[in-house]
């Protein structure tokens, strides 16, 4: 069974509909989780999407490797549709950047089992106010002598 990863820590999966891949998501899909396999998609598929969405319970969207920015993209094109629903993320996914995902606009990242093994619950930390520009020890220091 996958484990969830959420502000406050592990939790069970306990999305039960299961997901369908966009091209065979019906008109009328009612509460079914979407499963995006990449996050690029298309203009057809972009549009499909936006028309669908109102009737999604869950958009799943994988991360094809460590440093993904597309997947961050999406889910923040998806938060400004106006979609409210629940937003995860699963596949290639590091703890470092739970933040980041956080603020794109995902609730949730789908480990399995090896991956939660790799990276415990307390490696998964959201920092609400963290700014690329706090930085500490030596390199603030250097900035700052550079100014």
């Amino acid at each position: 069974m996958n484990i969830l990863v959420k502000d406050g820590g592990f939790v069970p999966d306990d999305w039960q509909a299961g997901y369908v891949p966009l091209a065979a998501l019906s008109n009328t899909p009612g509460q079914a989780g979407v499963d995006l396999s990449s996050p690029r998609l298309d203009r057809d598929q972009w549009a499909r999407l936006c028309r669908l969405l109102p009737q999604i319970g869950l958009v799943r969207v994988r991360m094809r490797d460590f440093g993904d920015v597309a997947a961050l993209d999406l889910a923040q094109a998806i938060r400004r549709t106006g979609y409210c629903g629940r937003l995860r993320a699963h596949g290639a996914v590091l703890a470092r950047i739970y933040t980041l995902a956080r603020r794109a606009g995902f609730d949730e990242i789908e480990l399995d089992p090896e991956q939660a093994r790799l990276q415990p619950a307390e490696h998964w930390r959201n920092v609400p106010d963290w700014s690329p520009a706090r930085r500490s020890g030596g390199a603030a220091m250097r900035d700052a002598r550079l100014r």
